[in-house]
């Protein structure tokens, strides 16, 4: 897209950030000035406290002093100096907390634990407070690159709009959490909280990829093409396949449902350090500093510059000594080209294998693949997944440009045109029923059963689903379950449906066991809450065989999957025309 600025910047204000689990990034545009013929300018946050020279990503980093309160972020997080005073005071470190918020059912590596947070500190608190932090930086930017002083935030802050990213794999529960603890952290109030939107970040990449300036990339896609994205990232891989339909304005639409799991660099890293803890353990540098020092320094240098073909040496401490025994020369820890690489391989076929899983579910329709995401930027890793898609003959590519701000950019452009025209469920979505009981189906023995006001025998806890697995959802369409409710005299008229997803294949006629538990594969998703009363004062009074008043409601709970965040609402007939009532739904926190 054009890149065109004008000094006049009266308008919107719309920001993204993305936090991933080993670096953060943010970017923001204005728009809506009414004098900008072309798409607004996006611009990254590449000025960040303690950076040695300009980067538009920080690590995901904060130490906690011994009141919890954070005194490091970000790049501070890696200068030497604040290192030394972190050290000295013993303040705590939080990294890698962003895969605490993981759905339960996305397990991690074998082996591997995410470190744990400092005592008294949740994963909402950290993500509070690098909201906070990245805020701080933000407006401090926009303020100094545009001037007009804080009134000038002020009032581009007053309707701004923040997208937030997210794997494709979290669902509702997760977002919501997200939104908790960017309104704590004072994005916008509560009152505007709906004023922060999210967007996956494979959808995010694939905007960005589509960006007019990624001009390699648009040499090589046409319009009626299948792409297939795949998110590298630190701690997390999304891939999905996205048919293209339009280039200017962008519409795409998704042909797989979205697939997440837990693969990315940080595993690297945790592997090296148990090599390293290995290698130095009995010598003069087996010290937790130490150890930590080398780390950051393989995180730095080794890691991203490692091509497979050469030994790698991590700095230690600064002297010259040597250990040949423990493969230390001149100071610096030797590994070997074999070691490095199966600290790579295990997580680099873990990619490879969700790839080939999301273009079998295309049948092979792959006409071009898309790299994205920090994982991706290690030569290594490029080369190593082209080699395989050389063997397959299916073209593969990274977006010009710098891939550190390729997710919070793509955001901002999918806030912008908003093009995807259909989605792809990647679960089965549904609400409990009751069944009609039947002495001879083996599912309802030993279930209770119940006779309703009617005078026939149920039984809870049957399945039914609203939307199937890998279903097609087109955009501006709801989705829906009818609800038939006899509601008597005095009866609560604030009506609820718990809200579930199963992740396998065939759903079975129940959702939950006999001793009440949730059936394998099913997960609770949240609350959907609605307000029959104005519908129940619009139908007629009936009266029950043993003489109770009651009245029969039947109304529909409405899905809607246009967004990446669920909505609902209630709808039902008064006097034969369609009626629309509010739903919210609540997430268990």
């Amino acid at each position: 897209m054009p890149s065109t600025r004008k000094t006049k910047i009266e308008g919107k204000l719309i920001i993204s950030i993305d936090i991933g689990t080993t670096y953060t990034a943010a970017s923001y545009c204005i728009t809506g000035d009414g004098l900008t013929r072309f798409s607004p300018h996006f611009q990254e946050i590449n000025r960040w406290p303690k950076q040695a020279f300009s980067d538009a990503k920080i690590p995901s980093v904060i130490y906690y002093d011994q009141w919890r309160v954070p005194r490091l972020h970000g790049a501070e997080a890696e200068d030497e100096e604040s290192l030394m005073e972190a050290e000295i005071e013993g303040w705590d470190r939080a990294e890698w907390w962003k895969l605490q918020l993981r759905p339960d059912y996305l397990p991690m590596p074998a082996g591997f634990s995410p470190t744990a947070l400092p005592d008294g500190i949740t994963v909402d608190d950290v993500f509070c407070d690098q909201f906070a932090y990245v805020m701080k930086n933000i407006r401090a930017f926009v303020i100094k690159s545009h001037g007009g002083g804080e009134a000038h935030w002020e009032s581009l802050a007053a309707s701004m709009v923040v997208v937030l990213t997210t794997p494709n794999g979290w669902e509702g529960k997760h977002q919501h959490r997200m939104r908790l603890a960017a309104v704590r952290a004072g994005l916008v109030t509560e009152a505007n909280k709906n004023r922060i939107r999210f967007v996956t970040e494979g959808e995010a990449a694939v905007y960005f990829t589509l960006d007019s300036n990624n001009s390699k990339l648009h040499r090589s896609i046409s319009i009626g093409k299948n792409i297939l994205v795949c998110d590298a990232g630190g701690g997390t891989t999304d891939t999905c396949v996205y048919k293209l339909n339009q280039l200017s304005p962008i519409s795409i639409e998704e042909i797989t449902s979205p697939s997440c799991f837990v693969a990315g660099g940080v595993f690297v890293s945790s592997a090296a350090r148990q090599h390293i803890v290995s290698k130095l353990k009995g010598t003069k540098w087996n010290s937790p500093l130490t150890i930590d020092n080398a780390v950051r320094t393989f995180d730095r240098q080794a890691k991203r510059c490692f091509s497979g073909s050469h030994d790698s040496y991590i700095k230690l401490d600064g002297s010259s000594e040597t250990d040949k025994i423990h493969a230390v020369h001149g100071g610096r820890l030797r590994i070997s080209k074999n070691d490095m690489c199966t600290f790579f391989d295990p997580y680099i076929q873990r990619v490879l294998d969700g790839i080939q899983e999301t273009a079998t579910a295309v049948d092979w329709s792959v006409d071009q693949i898309i790299l994205v995401g920090g994982f991706a930027e290690s030569e290594y890793v490029f080369n190593k997944i082209k080699a395989w898609a050389d063997d397959v003959k299916i073209p593969i590519a990274k977006p010009d440009g710098v891939l550190s701000k390729a997710i919070a950019h793509g955001a901002l452009s999918w806030q912008i045109h908003s093009g995807v025209q259909s989605r792809i469920a990647k679960l089965h979505y549904g609400a409990e029923t009751n069944h009609e009981f039947n002495v001879h189906d083996p599912d309802m023995v030993g279930r209770l059963k119940y006779k309703n006001i009617g005078g026939q025998w149920r039984v809870r806890h049957g399945w039914q689903s609203i939307v199937h697995k890998n279903q097609i959802l087109r955009i501006g369409r709801d989705h829906h379950m009818w609800f038939h409710l006899d509601i008597a005299e005095g009866d609560d008229l604030q009506v609820e449906m718990e809200l579930f997803a199963y992740r396998f294949q065939d759903p079975p006629a129940f959702f939950k066991n006999i001793d009440d538990s949730l059936v394998e594969g099913f997960i609770h998703i949240g609350t959907v809450k609605g307000d029959l009363t104005r519908y129940y004062g619009s139908e007629t009074m009936k009266r029950s065989a043993a003489g109770k008043k009651f009245k029969t409601l039947q109304y529909e709970v409405c899905l809607s999957f246009d967004e990446i965040e669920l909505q609902a609402r209630l709808r039902w007939k008064e006097n034969e025309k369609i009626v629309f009532g509010k739903a919210t739904i609540s997430y268990d926190v």
